[in-house]
């Protein structure tokens, strides 16, 4: 019994409770029960253990976190193969992003086709001469959300063989993501990929040319491998910040993602009304080092212009002068200054920020060495209104113009049009809505000029009143 014991932990009790009824029962149906029970007993311990025995020594592993973007590349290539169809436990999901198309129009029968994936069990595949286990299990986790956790192992003790395949995986995920620009969001303290948009080509973004090219060429000079180079013999942290300024619909959060199309970066996007201090340090530090983070609309995240900097800096600091969060739980300003330009921020990011008011900004955010260039975006000036004319109504497009229009008067139209919408008093946004609404006749659209100004300026008149109106509340409180 105890060498039994020895290999086999807690099952020498229940023989040895078993064993007088061995001994000591006459009648065979008995004995035959206890052997059976025994038996099965004894199958239970064995395989647990040989099968312990068998993960331990004989197979390799891998763990991919969920919170990780290698977690995306494995799920994505297991949906691809064959044994993944038929897991007899799945997780399905409507698949928005596969949906086929016939003439334009999205047919009925594929309309939300579904997507099924592996879930909570292990799926055992052949790939390559090699049998391999997918494990793939949904807990509960943290203040009750649900976290996924997925490994692959394969019965062999060559750890490359694992990682050939998830190199495979890379490669199959980087396929389908070819030729579009990453976009990742926080969830808490961690980055989860979002989405991915189609690249867009800096030629549809539609600003002051000679402002597109000295930013685009300043991206460039610095992420050139030179630059790295010269940031690092002269000491100097290799980071780079961008603060683009200006009304609403002037192009900054367009600029931002075909920047980051131009140049193959993934964009990492914050929101600072969810976050803590905590969390920012977090996610900063964990930031890839050729990337952007683009931070939108900075001036409605209570970073703010403070009257006293020296009750900002007190604020900031709790018992023995550590840092603290912000009474209302949110990032103060000395925590985002830190992580900007602190030991934490890491090499090679681009900042964005982005603001419609820069007057509302603490100058200590946007000082030289946390931003190292302030664009100023405008309203629509002439160039810019016959770019937009031109993008629309583009004479080398197989696009039908419908009416008396052609294309050959496309240029006097474009002087007719450009000539008719004030200058800097429309946003470029404001006049493509009104070119997309006319999109198939420029007459129509320069017909509609008129119209279309009155009515903006009349919404325009109400949004002040309505302003002037809660200014007037918050006086009286």
């Amino acid at each position: 019994m105890p060498l039994l014991d020895f290999f086999f932990p807690g099952l020498a009790p229940a023989t040895s409770s078993a064993w007088p009824l061995l001994t000591g029962v006459p009648s065979i149906y008995g004995r035959l029960l206890c052997i059976c029970g025994l038996l099965l007993l004894f199958g239970k311990y064995a395989s647990e253990y040989f099968g312990k025995l068998l993960e331990t020594y004989f197979t390799s592993k891998i763990e991919v976190p969920y919170s990780d973007e290698a977690y995306d590349m494995l799920i994505f290539w297991v949906c691809s193969q064959p044994f993944a169809r038929s897991a007899r436990t799945s997780l399905a999901m409507v698949d928005l992003k596969s949906s086929r198309r016939s003439n334009g129009r999205e047919s009925h029968a594929n309309k939300k086709s579904l997507h099924y994936s592996p879930c909570n069990g292990r799926s055992y595949f052949w790939h390559k001469r090699h049998l391999f286990v997918f494990e793939r299990k949904r807990n509960q986790g943290e203040l009750g959300f649900t976290r996924e956790e997925a490994c692959i192992s394969y019965f062999g003790r060559n750890p490359n063989v694992l990682r050939e395949l998830l190199d495979e995986c890379r490669r199959y995920y980087l396929g389908l993501v070819k030729n579009k620009t990453c976009v990742f969001e926080h969830e808490g303290d961690r980055w989860k990929p979002s989405k991915s948009r189609n690249k867009r080509d800096m030629s549809t973004v539609i600003i002051n040319k000679k402002l597109k090219e000295m930013l685009l060429g300043d991206v460039a000079e610095f992420l050139d491998p030179k630059t790295r180079t010269w940031y690092s013999t002269r000491g100097l942290p290799y980071q780079r910040g961008y603060l683009l300024y200006g009304p609403p619909g002037t192009g900054k959060s367009s600029l931002s993602l075909s920047i980051a199309g131009q140049f193959d970066l993934d964009v990492y996007v914050l929101t600072m009304s969810s976050l803590n201090d905590h969390n920012l340090k977090t996610l900063f530090a964990e930031l890839p080092q050729h990337c952007i983070v683009l931070l939108e609309d900075v001036d409605a995240t209570g970073v703010h212009r403070t009257q006293d900097s020296k009750a900002d800096a007190s604020q900031s600091l709790g018992q023995n002068g550590s840092p603290r969060m912000s009474a209302n739980g949110k990032v103060s300003l000395s925590t985002l200054l830190n992580v900007l330009d602190g030991l934490a921020s890491p090499e090679g990011r681009v900042l964005i920020m982005t603001t419609n008011h820069i007057e509302r900004l603490d100058p200590a955010l946007i000082r030289p060495g946390r931003v190292d260039m302030k664009v100023e975006f405008h309203l629509a000036e002439e160039d810019m209104i016959s770019q937009l004319f031109f993008f629309v109504y583009d004479p080398h497009s197989k696009t039908v113009i419908s009416g008396d229009d052609s294309k050959e008067e496309l240029p006097q139209l474009a002087q007719e049009f450009v000539a008719k919408v004030p200058k800097l008093e429309f946003s470029p946004a404001e006049i493509m809505s009104l070119l997309l609404a006319n999109k198939q006749s420029p007459r129509h659209a320069i017909a509609s000029v008129d119209t279309w100004m009155e009515r903006i300026r009349e919404e325009r008149r109400k949004f002040t009143r309505t302003n002037s109106w809660a200014l007037d509340d918050n006086d009286g409180l």
